[in-house]
């Protein structure tokens, strides 16, 4: 019998690849999203599939779930607010989301008899630590006394933490995600500050200056959509059909300078394009940003029996060929 997923947040990113990769396995898949973040091009591939289930739905209404008239095994909730700079100007719309709309999911996977629950935290968690010796940084690291302090990662460690209570108290197993810097085909480019990778390939290929917030010294922990959606599949396998709560960190293991990083997206950019000027601008920093992320991945090593497979060289090149293409097909 086929496995049946909730996905919310399907129509973005991280949602849309993971919808994808359900159906393929055989999954029946129902989404949900608002699109406040998602796209409908994003599921063009798909959406048509005969196992799945569109609705257009805000996780904070308590009948976003009417459609879906049987029981599902395992719940996704990939769904939340995570701009950085909308959290802080927007703060209690972010709590609506990021944690009411939680709750309003968790009392959903209750209702419809979910077994599991997977839910997208995030490594912001860790966003306050500047001393080099906290790095890599591990399950154990946060909350504690000094994280987190922006208040996207607040809405999210609150949000968790419902997550594993809500869980044990109804005995629905829960597995938590801390992603770093997610990046492939199919990023939200239409933010006010687009991810970094997508904003300086889309920079370069409109001749404008790209922007670094910051010195350009800040590193980043970059993860590959396709290397994320193995990781979703691993932590299926693994922990779909257990009870209990485990989190684990979703990084490659290794983190380069935001610099470094416009360097080789510069490089990429200028064998797809041609000769292209070379121009940075920079800015203020954004306020509780982190300096550096960077994951202690042993633990998805060893228990998930997953390593990520593409290397951030390998990963902003065909990236950037996959943003290229797609405004040129355009």
């Amino acid at each position: 019998m086929a496995k049946k997923s909730l996905i919310t947040g399907c129509a973005g990113f991280l949602g849309s690849h993971l919808a994808r990769r359900l159906l393929k396995e055989g999954h029946e898949v129902f989404g949900l999203d608002n699109f406040d973040c998602g796209f409908l091009e994003n599921m063009s591939d798909f959406i048509d599939h005969p196992k799945f289930h569109f609705k257009n739905g805000d996780i904070c209404d308590p009948w976003c779930c009417d459609n879906i008239h049987t029981n599902v095994d395992f719940v996704w909730h990939l769904a939340a607010r995570g701009e950085l700079y909308w959290v802080r100007d927007y703060t209690d719309e972010a709590i609506d989301v990021n944690i009411k709309g939680t709750l309003n999911i968790l009392k959903q996977a209750k209702k419809l008899g979910a077994r599991h629950f997977f839910f997208s935290d995030t490594s912001a968690e860790y966003d306050s630590f500047t001393e080099d010796e906290h790095y890599p940084t591990t399950e154990w690291m946060a909350p504690n006394t000094i994280t987190p302090m922006g208040y996207y990662a607040i809405t999210k460690m609150a949000a968790s933490q419902f997550v594993r209570s809500f869980g044990k108290t109804n005995d629905i197993g829960t597995t938590l995600f801390r992603y770093t810097n997610i990046y492939g085909p199919s990023m939200n480019l239409e933010r006010d500050i687009p991810p970094v990778v997508g904003s300086f390939a889309s920079c370069l290929f409109d001749n404008k200056t790209p922007i670094i917030y910051g010195d350009g010294s800040k590193r980043r922990d970059f993860l590959h959509i396709d290397d994320l959606t193995d990781f979703h599949m691993a932590a299926l396998a693994v922990r779909g059909n257990r009870d209990g709560s485990e989190t684990y960190n979703a990084g490659f293991g290794k983190n380069h300078s935001i610099l470094q990083v416009y360097h080789k997206v510069f490089d990429a950019c200028k064998k797809v394009k041609g000769n292209i000027p070379y121009s940075v601008e920079y800015k203020d920093d954004q306020p509780n940003e982190a300096q550096v992320t960077l994951a202690d991945i042993t633990k998805a090593e060893e228990e998930l029996a997953w390593v990520p497979k593409i290397s951030f060289e390998e990963g902003v090149r065909k990236t950037v060929q996959s943003l290229w293409e797609k405004r040129n097909d355009g």
